[in-house]
């Protein structure tokens, strides 16, 4: 608790506000993540589909690439705006493995949670998705960081 003090101490007034808006809109996001992913699905079946990359090979298959592109791209998504705002939140999160476990391990959860409770179907295709989103997400950051504002940052 100390070195979190000490760490506040040392942030200027306008990182303050940008971390405090930040750790606001992160905590909104989150709520809105697991409410579309928990919250409001009615409980039913457990389910789950382990094979890896299954609805990739149910979109080649079946032709409907808008249904499973929106599927795909869905999950990509989803968890974008988690690798993009961890960073700002903290230095630890400014390199592409960080992201990727941050998003393995949120998506882990969302996806036990769903099959825990009956209130979606667990997809190892959701995790790798979700994953590469948060990946995705983390690149992001440091390319506008980096780039755009010309600060210094690694990208492991």
């Amino acid at each position: 608790m100390l070195r979190l003090k000490n760490r506040i101490k040392r942030l200027s007034r306008s990182e303050l506000v940008i971390k405090g808006m930040c750790l606001f809109t992160l905590a909104l996001y989150l709520y809105c993540v697991l409410s579309i992913t928990l919250i409001d699905r009615t409980s039913g079946m457990r389910r789950h589909v382990l094979r890896p990359m299954w609805e990739l090979s149910a979109m080649l298959q079946s032709g409907n690439y808008t249904y499973w592109s929106g599927q795909i791209g869905g999950n990509l998504i989803m968890l974008l705006p988690l690798g993009f705002m961890l960073p700002i939140m903290s230095e630890k999160f400014r390199n592409i493995r960080a992201a990727a476990v941050a998003g393995f391990v949120f998506s882990l959860f969302i996806e036990f949670s769903q099959y825990y409770t009956g209130r979606g179907l667990f997809e190892s295709d959701d995790i790798i998705h979700n994953t590469i989103g948060a990946c995705i997400g983390c690149i992001m950051y440091v390319f506008i960081f980096e780039k755009l504002l010309g600060k210094e940052s690694e990208l492991d």
